[in-house]
């Protein structure tokens, strides 16, 4: 909502304006403010600025060095510490949250991958304190198995909260996310399979298989696959 919009909906608001440098918003100030949180967020993995205030965070090695010092059989720091953040499909009882991950991570079912993305969730939870302490600023921060759903989850619990999603979730969060709120789907692909295919939700979109959206849209049209996690300032 532009500053006029909001002037006639609400005409008490205050509203701040921006240094200007060259009649645009001058953000520096900003840029230098994020610069502050990148340096410390790269002391555990590859950076990737997405905008002024957000950042993709690839800590898949940190996760798995984690995961090799962890006590084989009785990770019970893993335990607690992952259940600081909300994951999705657990149970939201808060007074059950460490048996409910112990549950999750211990289930026959429960892959490499699970446990990659708990140590993901301790990493970021120790960074973002980190962040806090030596700049006083506040993150939000999702925590998947690639950009679209690390992105997709960061803001889901604000302030200064994370969110993580075990691959057994991502069906059930997808399902009737309509295509356009997804990221990279926004634009002329989104409408392309809302025209093409008839889709309006992501969970539409899950009933044609790899091989039917690649021969639409060619090989190159997908996405990764590694652990990321995009902090929002």
């Amino acid at each position: 909502m532009r500053g006029d919009e909001a002037k006639r909906v609400c005409p008490g608001i205050n509203l701040v304006q921006v240094p200007v440098a060259r009649g645009k918003a001058n953000l520096n100030l900003y840029r230098s403010a994020g610069a502050e949180v990148v340096a410390i967020l790269a002391s555990k993995g590859k950076c990737e600025r997405a905008s002024i205030d957000e950042v993709y965070l690839d800590l898949t090695d940190a996760a798995k060095e984690m995961l090799l010092q962890a006590p084989p059989d009785s990770p019970e720091g893993i335990f607690m510490e992952a259940a600081k953040s909300n994951i999705l499909g657990l149970p939201a009882d808060a007074s059950e949250k460490e048996k409910n991950v112990r549950a999750w991570l211990c289930q026959s079912e429960a892959d490499y991958q699970d446990k990659l993305l708990a140590c993901g969730a301790i990493i970021v939870a120790q960074l973002r304190v980190r962040v806090l302490e030596e700049t006083q600023f506040t993150c939000s921060a999702g925590i998947a198995h690639n950009k679209m759903l690390a992105k997709l989850v960061s803001g889901m619990y604000k302030p200064a909260q994370q969110t993580v999603v075990p691959s057994s979730s991502v069906q059930d969060l997808l399902a009737s996310l309509p295509v356009k709120k997804m990221k990279q789907l926004g634009g002329k692909l989104g409408s392309s399979l809302q025209d093409d295919l008839g889709v309006e939700t992501i969970g539409d979109l899950l009933s044609f298989t790899e091989e039917k959206l690649q021969e639409q849209y060619g090989v190159n049209t997908g996405f990764d696959h590694i652990i990321y996690i995009p902090t929002t300032i």
